[in-house]
């Protein structure tokens, strides 16, 4: 969405401090409402691109205020068009557009939570992913890449890296470590009850990976980070067919349950790959639309923690292309 609205509550004595900043680029209009208590509530409407560096300046001047507090949400339409809006949109300039820090912070942790919903849409599409598989149905298959359930707590992983929040990246790894254990441990399960052919065109063509594979994940991971420091969440249901992360992890799991264990290594390469690519991807996407700590110092902490963090990343992507080389030319 184009713009955002930011919601403000401020002493009433502040009042000619805080509508000084609203005096920046992309602020559209402001109203004020008095409220009980000696506060106001004022609601700004800006720009998507510009709600960050509002956010930044109020929170900085008035972020030790008793009672502040900063409530952003997204609208669908702002009616009249300012004629400089009229003119903008005739323009052919490309600029960013993402949502602010904070808004981000808060729908990304909240898909790394470990909760009932997760637990149970794991198990869902895990029985949605294994039917599929067995039955050859592809349109099964689909629908379990759309719930996605793994896809979230990867993205918070990002996101974690890029500000340096360890807590936040415990928390989304650990989340994913056990869903991600939960749907093997099923497909096992089944892959030892129920007869499994490798041979199916579902299984056999998640048991090689190749170089597109790679690519196609790393572009996947991008698109996801993109939807969502823009908040085009439409965008994510492409994103969670294209990479892919449980129907491999599935397919291994069934493969070992069965015996197959070779073939049950190349689905679980399959999927560390996707799961290499997608992190890399989704800490260049952050970093490249600004996203970082507001305060200098922690900033330079989240920096560093960056470099390293993508460091590993590459380091194990390139040890498993070269393992998924190995696998193709002479063990295929």
């Amino acid at each position: 969405m184009p713009y955002r609205v930011a919601e403000i509550v401020i002493p009433k004595q502040k009042k000619e401090e805080v509508e000084k900043l609203f005096n920046i680029d992309g602020v559209v209009d402001f109203w004020r409402e008095e409220l009980f208590e000696n506060k106001s509530i004022y609601k700004v409407l800006v720009k998507t691109e510009f709600s960050q560096k509002l956010v930044d300046k109020l929170f900085k001047k008035f972020g030790k205020e008793e009672g502040f507090r900063i409530v952003l949400y997204d609208i669908t339409a702002t009616i009249p068009v300012s004629e400089e809006e009229e003119k903008k949109k005739k323009q052919s300039k490309i600029g960013k557009l993402r949502i602010s820090r904070e808004e981000l912070y808060t729908n990304i942790s909240s898909a790394a939570e470990l909760n009932y919903i997760y637990l149970s849409l794991v198990i869902l599409s895990s029985i949605i992913a294994v039917t599929g598989l067995i039955t050859n149905n592809t349109a099964v298959i689909i629908g379990a890449m759309v719930i996605a359930p793994l896809l979230g707590p990867n993205i918070a992983i990002a996101l974690a890296t890029v500000l340096g929040d360890i807590e936040l990246e415990r928390k989304a790894f650990f989340t994913f470590l056990v869903g991600a254990v939960i749907a093997y441990i099923f497909a096992v399960s089944v892959g030892f009850i129920f007869p499994v052919d490798p041979f199916v065109n579902e299984i056999n063509r998640r048991i090689y990976v190749s170089f597109w594979d790679i690519v196609v994940a790393m572009a996947s991971g991008i698109a996801g980070v993109l939807a969502f420091t823009t908040g085009a969440a439409l965008s994510l249901v492409g994103v969670m067919v294209a990479i892919s992360l449980l129907p491999p992890l599935v397919t291994s799991g069934l493969l070992l349950g069965s015996g197959y264990l070779f073939y049950a290594l190349g689905s679980m390469l399959l999927f560390l790959a996707n799961f290499a690519s997608l992190n890399l991807a989704g800490v260049l996407t952050f970093t490249l639309q600004g996203i970082r700590p507001m305060k200098w110092w922690e900033a330079k902490k989240a920096q560093s923690y960056r470099r390293k963090a993508m460091f590993l990343w590459t380091v194990l992507l390139v040890i498993l292309a070269f393992v998924i080389f190995v696998e193709n030319k002479y063990l295929k």
